[in-house]
């Protein structure tokens, strides 16, 4: 009987050696073909960008010599081929031109394996941002002011809707103001950004007479016709040099006639400075050295004279009514009635932003036969009552430093919002007035952020949206947050002025008209 057993046996292992030869490979023998891939380039791209796929092949753990297998990528539903990728020595990769986010897989020939999924995230190439306003936003909006103005509201109106518990004051005034208009930076702002960081310039008096003076009063030069002086310092001392005359003072000034200073009756000459924004017909130069540098200051009467040249509104805008013109020449003399004379540029005020923007008389004379000069002047001369009288803005009875600016974006600013100390009279109020001002063009406006800046300004490795996350009372950003691709968020935040400046910078612009910002996309 063993024997019987025995050939059984064999028999039996002989049928199942040719069956298993025969059977299909088992899922466990499947599994020995594997194929992977990955995105070995950037997982988040701009539309337009491209990346690289990365795939292998293995069969029974070693690699597939050569081979093709194939890209995949999921669409409308379902996996569609979308690129060979061609495999030596069991590895491959490909250049792929996404189109939008994109899922993908590898596959080999027969389907027989697949890789995981993967994606590529295209993130927005950049954002657009639409915001409202023009300047800081704190105190009066100017555009709101005229349009006040042509809804029949006065000056003391317009003045007591943007800066609330003022009162418009008839004060005793200073006679003069010392106006540098070319020179170096007495405020602390890096050299050159505002200031004229020169050693010489020159001065030109034409239509008229002139004269030059020393420090001690004496004439050292005079002439008529169009004349250019030419002017240089040293460390202590000014020169001039008039033709073949050369003069050397610790201080110089220059006269022209049609002035208080000379020739009063005479005619109106006109002085200019090469380098400085204005020209000027009123007042004086005195010159002097500031660290080395000219330092050039139209003297000129505060009330009227100064007035005269403040170019921060349209001139325009008084046709019809001029009480905007009114509000702001009562603003403008408040803010400069504060500001005490300053050893840096010899002077209390500069004429620019850093002050007050004074043209002197390229605004004064401004239209056809100085047409709209006409307008602002008689604006002006209605708030002076003299020399040293005249209406000015006051907060508990004393004159203020009095902030405005272009236009809200239908609210003005507390001041501690936009900057950081508190000042009770310049708090938020409803601004819908500057909307509604007809030529207002930063009733809307958009800038540009790239990709690329907004992953430095927010140091993320993608930005896929930006949002205002934190506004003050009224309506500027205090915050801004961006988020990746893969979720991680970055908070920018700041007072309104300050961010307005850093995301500005980073724009495709160079600049943000204001913190009124309605979207980003």
């Amino acid at each position: 009987m063993a024997p019987r057993r025995m050939v059984t046996g064999f028999v039996t292992a002989l049928v199942l050696a040719v069956l298993t030869a025969l059977v299909p490979a088992t899922a466990a023998s499947a599994a020995s073909v594997v194929v992977t891939g990955k995105i070995s380039g950037p997982t988040t791209i701009v539309a337009g960008g491209t990346t690289t796929v990365a795939a292998t092949y293995t069969k029974g753990g070693a690699k597939v010599p050569k081979a093709t297998v194939e890209l995949q990528k999921y669409s409308a539903g379902r996996w569609i081929d979308a690129a060979p990728v061609s495999i030596v020595n069991g590895s491959g990769s490909r250049l792929i031109y996404p189109k939008g986010t994109t899922s993908y897989r590898i596959r080999n020939y027969d389907s027989s394996a697949v890789s995981s999924t993967f994606k590529v995230t295209q993130a927005p190439s950049g954002f657009t941002i639409h915001g409202s306003g023009y300047g800081h936003g704190v105190g009066m909006a100017q555009y709101g002011a005229y349009q006040l103005a042509r809804t029949k509201h006065s000056s003391a109106t317009i003045l007591r809707v943007y800066y609330p518990g003022t009162a418009v004051s008839r004060l005793t005034t200073p006679t003069d103001i010392a106006v540098q208009v070319f020179g170096p930076e007495p405020y602390g702002y890096a050299p050159g950004r505002y200031s004229d960081e020169k050693t010489s310039t020159s001065v030109t008096i034409s239509g008229g007479g002139w004269r030059l003076r020393s420090a001690s009063g004496s004439t050292l030069a005079s002439g008529t016709g169009s004349t250019t002086i030419q002017l240089s310092t040293t460390s202590t001392r000014v020169t001039a040099k008039v033709g073949s005359r050369t003069y050397s003072d610790s201080l110089l000034r220059i006269h022209w006639s049609g002035t208080r200073y000379y020739a009063t009756s005479g005619s109106k000459a006109i002085a200019t400075v090469a380098g400085a924004q204005g020209t000027y017909r009123n007042g004086r130069f005195t010159i002097r050295p500031r660290s080395g540098k000219v330092n050039v200051v139209n003297d000129v009467l505060l009330n009227t004279e100064y007035l005269y040249g403040i170019a921060e509104m349209p001139s325009s805008w008084g046709t019809s009514s001029l009480s905007a013109l009114a509000a702001q020449a009562i603003t403008a003399r408040s803010y400069a009635m504060t500001k005490a004379w300053k050893s840096a540029c010899a002077c209390n005020v500069v004429d620019d932003v850093r002050d007050q923007n004074y043209t002197g008389w390229r605004k004064e004379g401004e239209g056809t036969s100085g047409y709209y000069g006409k307008i602002w002047v008689h604006a002006v001369d209605a708030t002076a009552l003299g020399r040293t009288a005249a209406k000015a803005l006051t907060y508990r009875g004393a004159p203020v430093v009095a902030h405005y600016f272009s236009s809200s974006g239908g609210r003005t600013v507390n001041s501690q919002d936009a900057w950081a100390s508190t000042i009770p009279f310049e708090q938020s109020v409803d601004d819908h007035w500057s909307l509604e001002a007809p030529g207002n063009s930063m009733a809307s406006w958009t800038r540009t952020l790239s990709q690329s800046s907004a992953r430095t300004l927010f140091g993320l490795a993608d930005v896929k949206r930006v949002w205002v996350s934190k506004t003050s009372s009224g309506g500027t950003m205090l915050a801004l947050t961006a988020e990746s691709a893969a979720g991680s968020r970055r908070t920018i935040s700041g007072k309104s002025d300050a961010l307005r400046s850093t995301v500005g910078a980073a724009t495709t612009e160079g600049n943000l008209p204001a913190a009124w910002i309605r979207s980003i996309g």
